[in-house]
């Protein structure tokens, strides 16, 4: 049996209706959810509450976290139908025991993913956004597409080096604290760029499709979750990443 070695450790995501049993847990406090994914990649247990995310406009919204009150908010789909108590993420061989989690995020190369993907069962893929690159990497790799696909890695691969520049990160932690700057951006950003790489494509499209899915990462997901742009991310319920464990090896496991 073939084994792909994964460079990051697979996360596991879960949803909490209730913080109970997480008093030891400081909650985060921090960017996004993508930089708390990347904590958790560290092997740092993270818990994330209403207010714990101080800049990112989407994530708290798509998460369940927020209620929409904005027509900004109200335009971010799909999106957990909140009111969610806490979100709970750590590397799976840290997971607590006893929790099973909702969702298992898996970065790696594209072709990593395609392969982990390709074993899975018949219909385990999404299907509902298939061909939406903001929404999936799945189905968009045709000609058609194929400059939203340069421009999302183009893209990418800038962010990389300006985010190495203290000054840039805290420029886009200035701007994007304000919903007037996340609401234009994400009208340039819809239907031509990978967006909420992390937070919807792959931890809430994948809980509420029941299904698995591969995204590009977003611009926040390169500069605030540390992403490396040559990474792509996959989100799968934990009851297919069961179906896969077998086959992967990673730091941790």
């Amino acid at each position: 049996m073939d084994t792909s070695d994964m460079d990051l450790p697979a996360v596991g995501v879960k949803f909490l209706e209730s913080i109970e049993g997480f008093e030891d847990l400081e909650p985060y406090d921090g960017v996004s959810y993508c930089d708390a994914v990347r904590l958790a990649t560290s092997g740092y247990e993270q818990l994330i509450v209403p207010g714990s995310i101080d800049t990112c406009r989407w994530s708290p919204v798509v998460l369940g976290l927020k209620g929409t009150e904005t027509a900004f908010e109200q335009g971010l789909e799909p999106r957990l139908e909140g009111p969610v108590a806490g979100v709970y993420l750590a590397p799976l061989s840290g997971f607590r025991a006893g929790l099973e989690p909702d969702v298992v995020i898996i970065r790696g190369r594209p072709e990593q993913l395609r392969r982990i993907t390709a074993t899975l069962p018949s219909g385990s893929l999404q299907a509902r956004y298939r061909g939406r690159i903001g929404w999936t990497a799945l189905g968009v790799g045709d000609a058609t597409l194929s400059a939203r696909v340069l421009l999302t890695h183009t893209a990418n691969r800038l962010l990389a080096v300006l985010k190495r520049w203290k000054r840039f990160d805290d420029l886009t932690r200035t701007l994007f604290r304000s919903e007037r700057v996340t609401g234009t951006f994400e009208r340039m950003l819809r239907n031509t760029m990978a967006d909420m790489s992390v937070c919807r494509n792959s931890s809430i499209l994948p809980h509420l499709e029941d299904a698995a899915n591969i995204s590009y990462f977003c611009t926040g997901g390169v500069t605030w979750g540390g992403n490396s742009p040559a990474h792509m991310t996959c989100g799968m319920p934990y009851r297919l990443y069961r179906e896969i464990e077998g086959r992967l090896s990673y730091p941790g496991k």
